[in-house]
C-alpha cells in the first residue's frame, strides 16, 4: 500500500495553479512551459516537487516518425500526485524538450472557474464513450492560452452546468487554433487538425452537451 505525504503530519498541497496563475501562467504548470522545458528540468521536478509521490513516478522510451520520415526520441513520464492516487498525471519530452503536460485535477475545479478565471473556450467538442458506463466527455480549447480542460457528465442527464468538474487539464504550447491542433496532434493528442477543425463546435453557453 501507498502512504502518501499527508501521513507525515504535513498535508500534500492540491494543485490551484490554473485558476490563480502562480508560480507561473498557462501554458506553464508550477514552473514547466511545453516547448521550453527541458528533460533535465522535468526530471528535477520530479526528484523534489511537493506535488509528486516520487514513489510512483514510471518512466518510458520509444521512438516516433515525423511526417518527413524523420525518427523522434520520445520520453514519457508518468507519476501521481501527492494528494491522491490517480496515475494518469503525465510529461511527454521529445528529443530533450517538454511538448505536453497532462494533470487530473483533484475534485474542486469546476466549469464556473473556469470560465470566469479565462471566459468562454474558443471551441469544443464533445462525445459519448464506450465501453464502459455511457457518459459525455467534453473537451474545451482555450489555445491561445496553450491548453484543452476536460470534463465528464451523466447521459442521463446531458447538461453542462457551472459545477460540472474539470477532470483533467492538457498543456501545450500556446498558439493560434490551427497552431495549437498541429502542435497538441504531434504530442500525440486529438486527431489530425483539419479533421479536427471540422468537428469543433462554438460554444454555445451552459445547458444541453451537442454531440460533434
Amino acid at each position: 500500500m501507498l502512504t502518501l505525504c499527508a501521513s507525515c503530519g504535513e498535508p500534500p498541497p492540491v494543485d490551484r495553479s490554473l485558476l490563480t496563475g502562480e508560480p507561473c501562467e498557462p501554458p506553464c504548470w508550477q514552473g514547466l512551459t511545453p516547448g521550453e522545458s527541458t528533460l533535465q528540468d522535468v526530471n528535477e521536478f520530479t526528484a523534489t516537487s511537493r506535488f509528486v509521490h516520487t514513489r510512483t513516478v514510471s518512466r518510458s522510451s520509444h521512438t516516433r516518425l515525423t511526417q518527413d520520415g524523420e525518427e523522434v526520441a520520445r520520453v514519457s513520464i508518468r507519476w501521481r500526485s501527492s494528494a491522491g492516487l490517480r496515475k494518469c498525471n503525465s510529461f511527454l519530452i521529445e528529443d530533450g524538450v517538454l511538448t505536453r503536460i497532462l494533470i487530473c485535477h483533484d475534485p474542486g475545479l469546476t466549469l464556473r472557474n473556469l470560465i470566469d478565471r479565462y471566459g468562454p473556450p474558443e471551441k469544443y467538442v464533445a462525445g459519448l464513450t464506450f465501453g464502459g458506463p455511457l457518459y459525455y466527455e467534453v473537451t474545451l480549447f482555450y489555445p491561445t492560452y496553450g491548453f484543452t480542460a476536460e470534463l465528464v457528465a451523466p447521459y442521463d442527464d446531458g447538461t453542462l452546468q457551472p459545477e460540472s468538474r474539470v477532470t483533467s487539464v492538457w498543456y501545450f504550447p500556446a498558439a493560434p487554433l490551427e497552431r495549437f491542433l498541429q502542435l497538441s496532434y504531434d504530442a500525440g493528442y486529438g486527431g489530425p487538425p483539419a479533421k479536427s477543425l471540422e468537428v469543433l463546435r462554438d460554444w454555445p453557453g451552459y445547458g444541453p452537451i451537442e454531440i460533434s
